[in-house]
């Protein structure tokens, strides 16, 4: 069911992206679009954060500061990819930030030690491999 999931999010991502490279930042800017489109989520999102926050009363500090550090991440990366798809290629800059996944995977490995079988080091090192390529030749 999470492969299920995992696809859907890949599509939902890329016509994402698509839409935000086509038409969005020309139209209003990485700075203005980061705003608006996190204004939007917290707009659906903000009745059941505070009905969560509500019910979970004893959230550490730690659990916040986590929270915090991931969103800035989270910030950091869309506005690199902003900056990067109004700049250059969206399509380019689309795959190139697909490395995400290959990332997150091995700093599971080397922080967590979570296991990798041999197929997720192959689809890790075959990204690896075509953002190089595309780099090299795109």
């Amino acid at each position: 069911m999470s492969v299920w999931f995992a696809l859907l999010a890949a599509m939902l991502y890329g016509i994402s992206f698509w839409i935000q490279g086509k038409f969005t930042l020309p139209a209003l800017g990485p700075v203005n679009m980061l705003a608006l489109g996190y204004a939007v989520g917290v707009m659906f999102l903000i009745r059941e954060a505070v009905r969560f926050l509500r019910d979970h009363t004893t959230i550490m500090l730690k659990t916040y500061g986590s929270l915090c550090g991931a969103s800035l991440f989270n910030l950091g990366g869309f506005s690199a990819f902003s900056w990067g798809a109004l700049n250059g290629s969206v399509s380019v800059v689309t795959v190139i930030s697909t490395l995400s996944g290959g990332i997150a995977a091995i700093l599971g490995y080397f922080f967590f030690r979570e296991r990798l079988s041999v197929i997720q080091i192959g689809g890790v090192s075959l990204v690896l491999s075509g953002a190089l390529l595309l780099h090299l030749y795109g």
